[in-house]
């Protein structure tokens, strides 16, 4: 062999050593991110009040890209139109991310806009969705027969070839019988059997309400940790896989969470009804880059741990927590910042 083919073997190994993407393969991996749809102005008191935790303008540079400056501390944020939910479509689509999971609101709540405007979507097959239930009452009987409905279409996200994904939050308020419904129905739709996950903050939780609720796999809403502004960076990152590696060691399946933001700064200068965040329960935002790199840790994860994830699902928190602190959702000002950066390690 010549020195000269020599050398241009070294070349072409050592790019693909150095060269190559620093991000994983995805090899399949769904990635999903949870909708928490408050932005609705006065359909709802909610919204409302996110629109005042959002109103000081330090914080006009977190809220949704549709939102209007009122004043100096005075916003709106209203997603609440067909052309809005078209829109995140097509920024989600755009960036690789395969669904949504909507946080489940009842019809005629106000909160269930944003689903319904997304179902009524020319474009929803380009990103498909599941749901969250636990998160407001759910009507087992009617409400039941319209979510398997909705299991049979193709723009449901199905995992392990045809089973529908149902992510379960805060899985306490959910009755184990009442769950067993949504089982038979599908069941007796010719539907794979729901692959039921649930969410909880602790190792002892999750197990709790995973043998209550005879779950498939556990997972988190967020990692609820950091305080008095402590960074993004490594003190969320390192506080999501703990928390894998804690799950995982249970011997359970494991849906990994990837937190993208706990800057929960805006509700603690102007509380909401709902919830009360402690004055120094916040962690400063992480950088585009940093959030990213916490997604693609959660891929490697994954990867590396197959059996664990049989779902082959991570899911973010969250497309549009903007208040609470997570969000890749475009801001103001069609900030896509966040969004660009996921989109380097997806697609």
């Amino acid at each position: 062999m010549s020195k000269a083919l020599l050398f241009r073997m070294f070349v072409v190994f050592s790019c693909l050593i150095s060269c190559s993407p620093p991000s994983p393969h995805r090899q399949g991996t769904l990635v999903g991110a949870i909708r928490w749809d408050a932005w609705v102005g006065d359909l709802n008191p909610a919204g409302l009040e996110v629109e005042r935790a959002l109103g000081p303008n330090q914080y006009h540079y977190r809220a949704p890209f549709y939102s209007k400056e009122i004043s100096h501390d005075s916003i709106q944020c209203r997603g609440a139109t067909q052309d809005i939910v078209d829109k995140e479509i097509a920024y989600a689509s755009d960036a690789g991310l395969d669904y949504w999971a909507f946080c489940w609101y009842p019809p005629h709540s106000g909160l269930d806009t944003a689903r319904q405007l997304y179902l009524a979507s020319k474009h929803r097959d380009n990103i498909k969705w599941c749901v969250i239930l636990g998160t407001n009452p759910f009507d087992y009987d009617t409400d039941a027969v319209w979510l398997v409905d909705r299991f049979k279409e193709k723009n449901y996200q199905k995992v392990l070839n045809g089973r529908p994904l149902v992510y379960v939050f805060p899985s306490a308020k959910t009755n184990p019988h009442e769950l067993a419904k949504l089982r038979n129905l599908s069941k007796e739709a010719n539907i794979g059997e729901p692959y039921i996950v649930v969410m909880e903050f602790s190792v002892k939780a999750a197990v709790a309400m995973a043998d209550s609720l005879q779950a498939d796999a556990m997972s988190a809403y967020i990692s609820w940790t950091g305080k008095n502004g402590e960074p993004y960076y490594p003190v969320i990152p390192r506080a999501d896989s703990l928390g894998w590696e804690g799950y995982k060691a249970t011997g359970r399946k494991v849906v990994p969470w990837v937190t993208t933001g706990h800057n929960t700064k805006p509700r603690i200068d102007n509380p909401v009804s709902w919830t009360t965040v402690p004055s120094d329960g916040w962690v400063s935002d992480g950088t585009p880059g940093q959030i990213a790199d916490n997604l693609s840790n959660a891929l490697r994860w994954t990867m590396v741990n197959r059996s664990t994830v049989e779902s082959n699902t991570v899911l973010m928190y969250a497309w549009n927590e903007f208040d609470e602190g997570g969000w890749v959702c475009p801001t103001l000002g069609n900030n896509t910042s966040r969004l660009e950066a996921i989109r380097k390690i997806l697609k």
